[in-house]
């Protein structure tokens, strides 16, 4: 529930600025977006999956993780400070710098509330991480709208992001708090470097090839291609973060804690896929298909180009969520470094090929970035099929019923729209399509599993059912 809310939040916030504001708006933000997201990757260092998946923490291992935090703290400050002038010329608009240089504080926050968000992640106390996080996205809404509605425009964004990371520095030390020294100990750098060096990798590339995309949109196409691009991101990033993301954060201990039982791990891994197979499949489905009518009910007619980009995006959004099942085996089971070279090999292909699709528009890059994704997907589930011991059959099975609902209730609406559904108000065609294709679906999934929701609160909890697949 608590993820339901938190997602029913920031698509609210979202519509609203987009009747608000302008594609360029968007597109600055973006770019914004794309500079302080790079530096808390590397702010991380990977310490935060290494506290996690290591047996035996102490306060010797938390003490260097949070000298490590203040002092990257105080270099990426410094750093962004420094290039904030020449990425804004690069860009071509001015209000870049001082937007960047403003959000340095919010890596600040970052050094006082990883500790205490990465014990409550380890101890698995998901309700209490959750209502913080619903704290600091409410937070972030309030005043970012406050700002859109007074005219700030894109500095909404950067009002809103500052004041949930301060809403989150405080809640998080309140109802985590956790005694640390700024105190180094090589020791217990060694053992959080070996296996953190792997996950900081692997998560510089990632992030790269999540943003190699709309960096060159930006240069190439323009802020406002930039703009639409974010958009249509952001309807597909929210299932990707809000669900597959959070049942990668409320698994991976869970995992961590089997990798000595392949057995048990490959019966609560075909679990996994199933469930989320469940939610993620019809959503992405029918986030393509109604799409045509959902952006000019939802954001207005000036938003049209967000159509096509969003459907092909749809695709790269299920990719996305499959990806975090992959990434979970790799992390839990300790070889971060197998994620990191198939990561490699993606970014190999990616840059080039969204260089070259860019002279063909918007429409281009977004269907080369989805295809790309799609065949990766697809190296790196046989890679990690390999290293748990499953088979394809299996985990096909589990997935099945999810596909076969989700193209059953795509088939019927297909049929209605041949039948002149479409010669309808685009309201009650939207009303008609979400309404028929939940009923269809939602009666296909519970006769396959009459206990799907009891099963699925289960599996975000945590537990196995080991025995009951």
């Amino acid at each position: 529930m608590a993820e339901l809310a938190i997602r029913i939040l920031q698509y609210g916030t979202t519509l609203i600025l987009a009747r608000l504001m302008v594609a360029q708006d968007f597109g600055v933000w973006a770019v914004l977006l794309l500079f302080t997201q790079l530096a808390y990757v590397l702010f991380d260092f990977g310490f935060s999956s290494a506290l996690i998946q290591h047996k035996q923490v102490t306060a010797r291992h938390y003490n260097t993780t949070f000298l490590i935090y203040l002092s990257s703290a105080a270099v990426y400050i410094l750093i962004v400070w420094v290039i904030a002038g020449p990425l804004a010329l690069f860009f071509k608009h001015i209000e870049i710098k001082p937007a960047l240089q403003l959000l340095t504080v919010i890596f600040i926050f970052y050094a006082f509330n990883a500790i205490p968000r990465i014990r409550l992640q380890r101890e698995m106390l998901f309700k209490r991480f959750s209502l913080i996080q619903i704290s600091g996205v409410f937070t972030n809404s309030a005043v970012t709208l406050t700002a859109a509605f007074n005219g700030h425009g894109f500095w909404s964004f950067v009002y809103g992001v500052i004041a949930e990371q301060f809403v989150l520095t405080v809640l998080f030390n309140v109802f985590g708090w956790t005694p640390v020294r700024p105190v180094f100990d090589r020791k217990a750098f060694l053992e959080l470097w070996e296996y953190g060096v792997n996950v900081l990798a692997t998560r510089i590339v990632g992030y790269l090839n999540n943003n190699i995309p709309g960096f060159l949109i930006g240069k190439l196409i323009g802020l406002d291609a930039l703009g639409y691009y974010n958009i249509a991101y952001q309807l597909v990033e929210f299932p990707v973060q809000r669900i597959s993301k959070n049942v990668l954060r409320v698994m991976f201990p869970a995992f961590s804690k089997l990798q000595d039982n392949l057995g048990e791990y490959r019966q609560l891994y075909r679990q996994v896929v199933f469930y989320l197979g469940a939610i993620l499949t019809p959503m992405f489905v029918g986030l393509a298909m109604v799409a045509p009518f959902l952006v000019p009910v939802l954001y207005g007619p000036k938003w049209t180009a967000v159509i096509v980009p969003l459907q092909f995006l749809a695709l790269a959004g299920f990719a996305r969520s499959v990806w975090t099942t992959i990434s979970v085996v790799f992390l839990s089971m300790g070889q971060p470094d197998k994620e990191l070279k198939i990561n490699l090999s993606l970014a190999l292909f990616l840059l080039p090929g969204v260089y070259f699709s860019a002279s063909l528009g918007l429409n281009a890059v977004v269907l080369t970035v989805s295809l790309l994704l799609m065949t990766f997907v697809v190296i790196g589930q046989y890679k990690a099929f390999s290293l748990i011991g499953a088979t394809w059959m299996s985990v096909a099975r589990k997935f099945l019923p999810a596909l076969a609902g989700s193209l059953l209730f795509l088939l019927v609406y297909l049929v209605a729209l041949y039948l002149g559904l479409s010669r309808l108000h685009n309201v009650l065609v939207l009303i008609a399509a979400i309404v028929g294709s939940v009923l269809i679906y939602v009666v296909f999934m519970f006769k396959y599993d009459p206990q799907l929701l009891k099963r699925l609160r289960r599996i975000l909890k945590g537990e196995s059912d080991a025995g009951k697949d």
